[in-house]
């Protein structure tokens, strides 16, 4: 398999309220997840330090990083972003799921009542989104919805977890997929859960995120399977 490099620029994301190792990680991220750098392409330690013109330690620190979430993998000649693939995309989407089901279980424990609210708004509106057919929408308040539920189970490590899945997942084909009436379907699960959350039921609430992500999964490994298969030898 040929192996693209990266392009010739990367604008840094500043932020000042981020180390300049957390910057150099979401500008690689990004780019990763909008395809600035494609599926297989090689990323470079040098190249993309001399790209952000900075030092090689802060580049390193964040390929580390990238590298335990999955978004970047060993090659012949150093790291390349990772390629979907039918196991790859498998193991991302079971992983999160047991992930989920922890943070809807912890949330349905933790939240306060504007927190509950505010799931059950997001949920809601991802479904008048799946509804109207606006995919871009759809797709913002889905996000929202996962990772204001993350947060309210009150544990930092696991709500990183759920971060990061929901970035590898969206990079391992759920970002290609345009929505369809399933989008309807995943909506009104999103409202299921909420309501499991709003109503303190936490085992019910882990069961149905389960169920939802899930279901997901099958939707993705569905859609154009020759393509996934193209990367079949990626773990």
């Amino acid at each position: 398999m040929a192996i693209m490099t990266a392009p010739s620029s990367l604008p840094l994301i500043e932020r000042p309220d981020k180390s300049l190792t957390d910057m150099v990680l979401q500008t690689i991220r990004d780019s990763i997840v909008n395809k600035t750098l494609p599926p297989g392409s090689r990323v470079s330690e040098a190249k993309v330090a001399a790209q952000l013109q900075v030092s090689k330690t802060p580049v390193r620190e964040a390929l580390l990083r990238l590298r335990e979430v999955g978004l970047v993998v060993p090659c012949e000649r150093g790291l390349r972003v990772v390629q979907p693939s039918i196991k790859s995309t498998r193991d991302a989407y079971e992983f999160r799921a047991g992930s989920e089901r922890s943070s809807a279980f912890f949330a349905a424990n933790r939240a306060d009542d504007e927190e509950r609210g505010q799931f059950v708004r997001l949920a809601q509106a991802s479904l008048r989104a799946a509804e109207a057919h606006d995919g871009a929408a759809f797709r913002q308040y889905d996000r929202d919805f996962h990772h204001e539920i993350a947060l309210a189970s009150r544990n930092a490590i696991l709500a990183q977890t759920v971060a990061d899945s929901l970035v590898l997942t969206s990079v391992l084909r759920e970002r290609d997929i345009a929505p369809s009436h399933d989008s309807i379907a995943c909506g009104e699960q999103h409202v299921e859960v909420a309501r499991a959350i709003l109503s303190g039921r936490a085992e019910r609430a882990g069961e149905l995120m389960w169920e939802h992500v899930l279901h997901v999964m099958s939707l993705v490994l569905l859609a154009d399977p020759a393509e996934q298969e193209s990367g079949a030898g990626d773990t």
